[in-house]
């Protein structure tokens, strides 16, 4: 049961919403109104309504029984111009729900659209200091141009659209200020962040580029907070404590310890692709997988390098990260 601050809280910020769906520019109560609710009311509005990309900030002017709010609208934008993007916007939402069209699982209509924000969205900081449309779900979905709070607008307003529940937390991560999001599948929340498994803003490989990641893709807490901590203002934080829709675990590709015959196998699965990844549950196991592979060499000892008059040879890079224990492989195989 909310609490009498909370209530007027929630009050506020369905008032703020329903008149920015209108696309005012502000709102006049003609009541009392407890002025140092509008911050935190301000603060649910954007965490719970991704749809509304254009607010920027706010002022008041209030006495005993009056009170006017008015909304910075970003780029000083008319309603008229507000309109027709927010229009572009949901029809660019029903296109790219197609892609979820017969999948029955809400984790395969999560990956999908994970899968397609990363592939369709260049991570693009703007050039100016200050709120762009880059941070919005605008910018992610028709623009297709965002930072790390555009990645997470538009997969939370993705998921509403779906009706999964989802949300954004934000924090420090690795000495930056950053945006994630969480979701529920069935009875578990799990944390996921589709701007860290976008390789191009990751920057590390050249070669890897393409090969969309799932590090981030359902992590539990101890995994997650291996890399970031959470700031004040987050609203809810969910406990995550299954790995149980893991994409590693999900896809058989989670190994408690290095073993070369399930590397083997795995070269072997996808020798057509020319690509296997996996994640371990230690570091060390990490290490002494690129140790075996790469340093001892070992990889070339695998199956797909066989041949009636010796061994194969070929070509082969491999990432890691070091956070999650993951590691990436790539091949060629001699003809």
């Amino acid at each position: 049961m909310l609490s009498k601050k909370e209530l007027e809280i929630q009050v506020l910020c369905e008032e703020f919403y329903k008149a920015l769906s209108q696309f005012h520019n502000g709102i006049i109560f003609h009541k009392k109104v407890n002025v140092n609710y509008i911050e935190s009311a301000i603060t649910m509005l954007e965490r719970n309504y991704p749809e509304i990309f254009w607010l920027e900030g706010y002022s008041v002017k209030y006495n005993n029984d009056f009170a006017e709010v008015t909304f910075k609208i970003i780029h000083n934008y008319k309603a008229d111009a507000l309109k027709k993007m927010s229009t572009a916007m949901y029809q660019k939402i029903k296109a790219i729900l197609k892609i979820t069209a017969g999948k029955t699982s809400a984790y395969d209509k999560i990956l999908a659209v994970h899968d397609y924000l990363i592939a369709h969205t260049v991570y693009d900081k703007p050039k100016t200091a200050g709120r762009s449309l880059r941070h919005t779900a605008y910018g992610c979905l028709v623009e297709e141009k965002a930072v790390c709070e555009g990645y997470s607008r538009a997969f939370q307003l993705l998921m509403k659209s779906l009706k999964i529940e989802c949300g954004m937390c934000s924090g420090i991560a690795k000495k930056d200020r950053h945006g994630w999001n969480y979701v529920k599948l069935g009875l578990n929340y799990y944390w996921i962040d589709v701007t860290w498994d976008d390789p191009v803003y990751q920057k590390k490989n050249s070669e890897f580029e393409k090969w969309i990641q799932h590090d981030y893709f359902l992590l539990n807490d101890e995994m997650l907070f291996r890399t970031r901590k959470l700031n004040r203002e987050n609203l809810f934080v969910p406990s995550c404590r299954s790995m149980k829709e893991n994409y590693f675990v999900k896809n058989k590709l989670f190994f408690k310890d290095y073993k070369f015959s399930e590397i083997d196998k795995l070269l072997t699965a996808h020798v057509k692709d020319g690509r296997i990844e996996m994640m371990f549950e230690s570091k060390k196991d990490l290490q002494n997988a690129v140790k075996d592979l790469f340093e001892n060499k070992n990889f070339w000892n695998a199956r797909i390098f066989e041949s009636k008059n010796g061994r194969k040879g070929g070509s082969v890079n491999y990432q890691t990260n070091e956070d999650l224990y993951v590691l990436r492989i790539m091949f060629k195989i001699n003809p």
